[in-house]
This record gives structure tokens, C-alpha cells and sequence, in this order.
């Protein structure tokens, strides 16, 4: 039951990491300014996203390290894969993976050179001046709640995940009842730990599982791809304040916006996470592994991250 739990979940994580790229270019919407306070005299802001405006160069840089690492882990494994008959289909992966980083790669530099050329400025509104706002400070994070939420739950999962990519089978003491989960998806099976009852049991008959390995590697490489999104867009830039248009109102929060995007995506992905933990938990319990904590977690960071992006 383990090992389709992995199945199972590489398949949502791989649609959430993708999603992440996808949904923003599919559903785009022109910016536009808006001003829903009946107050005279009061700023509306701008909604919508710009191509112009970069507001999808950081989905972009993420989808090129992404893509890259993918296209990686499969030229690694590509022997295995090609003794399984599926070289073709690793590939094909490969292929559209690199290209599709190589067009976002180009369409950067191309977006930079242009941006040097128009010589496009910045409007920062400093403490003092008129309109300052310290709720919409362009140098803070674009939410401190999301940053400090994704901060909790998605570190613990980039361990757990990094580890499964990176050290298969690899007991981390503090994390109670590990080797339980790393039993019950099978790990033991393929990557057992050295000078161990399942070193005994498993050391000769491993090979045999190095498609059960190379699923369990490739759901903590997406796992671990879906949390780099969520801390880039939390911690790695700031809200911003660019200019629009001529005036004080006219100002964009391009860093939130970008961020807005990664929160709306990868809010779906934890959604289609919880249920399927949700629809394995009583097979782990089975198993002496109690997934009510992983509920809980990964519930509170989507109901985070599904407020702050749609409201």
C-alpha cells in the first residue's frame, strides 16, 4: 500500500509543480486600475498581471532551475530507465524540459536587454512623503503570515523531501517514527541502510526495485521544487512599487503580484496533497503511522496561502 501511496502522490506533486508554470500564462488577466472606495479622493490600485512589468520573470527563473534539475535527475537515471524499455519516454521528458527552460532562459535575457534599453525607473514612496502607507512598504515581504507559514510547514517537508531525492532510505533521528514511513513506502526495499536487519534481507534483491526507487527520488524532487516556489515567493523578494503610469496612485506591487500567482497555484497543489494523505491515512494507521499531523500542516499552509492569493 506504501508504494502506491508513492505513485499516487509523485502524480500530485508533479501536477502542482507544473500547474505553478502553467496556470498564470493560461489564465492572465490585463492589469488595470481600480478603485472600488465610493471616498473622493481615495487611491484605488492596479490588478491584473504584466508581461512588461515582470511580474512573471520570477515564475519564470524558478521554472528554469526547476526544469533543469528535472532534466538532470533523469539523465542520471536514464540507464535504468532505458533497461525498462522507457529510454525513449525519459527523452522525450528530457528534451521538453530543456527546451522549455531554454525559451523561458531566452525570454529573460530578452525582457533584460530591454529593460536596460528603455531604461524603465522605479517609483519608491519613502517614509515622510506623502502617500507612504507602512502596510504597503515596497521593501517588505509581500506577506509576513504566508512568509512565517511557509516558512514552518514547507521547511519540514524540503527536508523530508531532499532527503528522499538526495538519501533514499537515510533515517532522520529527529523526525519521530521515520523509519516506520520509510518501511511502509518501501524504501528498505531499494535503499536500505548499511549493516541492518534489511541490509540482510533486502541487500541482494535491491536491484530489482530501482523503479520503486526512482518514483520515491522523483516525489522528493517535486516536492522539493513546490516548496522552493512557495519559500522563493514568501522570502525571495519584496513587494515592490513601480510606476505605471505618471502620478503618485499609479504604482504597481510587482514582487505581491508575483507572488500572488506562485500562492494561487501551489494553494490547488496542497489541496490535491491533503487528499490524498486524507485518502490514505487508515492504510498508514494500519501501519503504525499516524498522518494526522501532516494533515493538519499541510491544511493550515493551504488555507494560508488560498487566503492571501484570492483575497
Amino acid at each position: 500500500m506504501g508504494g502506491l501511496f508513492v505513485r499516487k502522490m509523485v502524480g500530485i506533486a508533479g501536477i502542482a509543480y507544473h500547474t505553478t508554470k502553467l496556470l498564470p500564462i493560461v489564465f492572465q488577466t490585463a492589469p488595470s486600475y481600480v478603485n472600488t472606495s465610493k471616498v473622493i479622493g481615495s487611491r484605488g490600485k492596479w490588478s491584473g498581471n504584466s508581461w512588461s512589468s515582470g511580474h512573471y520573470d520570477p515564475i519564470l527563473i524558478l521554472g528554469v532551475i526547476g526544469n533543469v534539475c528535472l532534466a538532470t535527475f533523469y539523465l542520471n537515471r536514464l540507464d535504468d530507465l532505458k533497461n525498462a524499455n522507457a529510454g525513449g519516454l525519459a527523452m522525450l521528458f528530457i528534451m521538453s524540459s530543456l527546451i522549455e527552460a531554454f525559451i523561458f532562459g531566452m525570454y529573460l535575457i530578452q525582457r533584460r536587454m530591454s529593460y536596460k534599453a528603455k531604461k524603465m525607473t522605479e517609483r519608491v514612496i519613502r517614509r515622510g512623503e506623502e502617500g507612504y502607507d507602512p502596510n504597503e512598504d515596497p521593501n517588505a515581504l509581500p506577506s509576513r503570515i504566508v512568509a512565517r507559514t511557509v516558512l514552518i510547514v514547507s521547511s519540514l517537508i524540503s527536508v523530508v523531501s531532499l532527503r528522499d531525492a538526495l538519501f533514499p532510505g537515510m533515517i532522520l533521528p529527529f523526525i519521530p517514527r521515520d523509519d516506520i514511513y520509510l518501511e511502509w513506502t518501501g524504501a528498505f526495499l531499494h535503499s536500505h541502510p548499511p549493516d541492518t536487519i534489511e541490509a540482510d534481507e533486502h541487500g541482494l534483491e535491491s536491484p530489482l526495485f530501482a523503479g520503486d526507487k526512482f518514483v520515491s527520488q522523483l516525489l522528493g524532487l517535486y516536492l522539493a521544487l513546490g516548496c522552493m516556489y512557495k519559500l522563493f515567493s514568501a522570502w525571495g523578494w519584496s513587494k515592490g512599487n513601480r510606476r505605471m503610469h505618471g502620478g503618485i496612485d499609479n504604482v504597481d506591487r510587482g514582487g505581491l503580484v508575483s507572488s500572488k500567482m506562485i500562492w494561487k497555484a501551489q494553494a490547488l497543489g496542497d489541496v490535491l496533497l491533503l487528499g490524498m494523505l486524507r485518502l490514505f491515512t487508515p492504510a498508514a494507521k494500519s501501519a503504525s503511522l499516524d498522518l494526522r499531523w501532516h494533515l493538519m500542516l499541510i491544511a493550515y499552509e493551504a488555507f494560508i496561502l488560498f487566503l492571501y492569493a484570492f483575497f
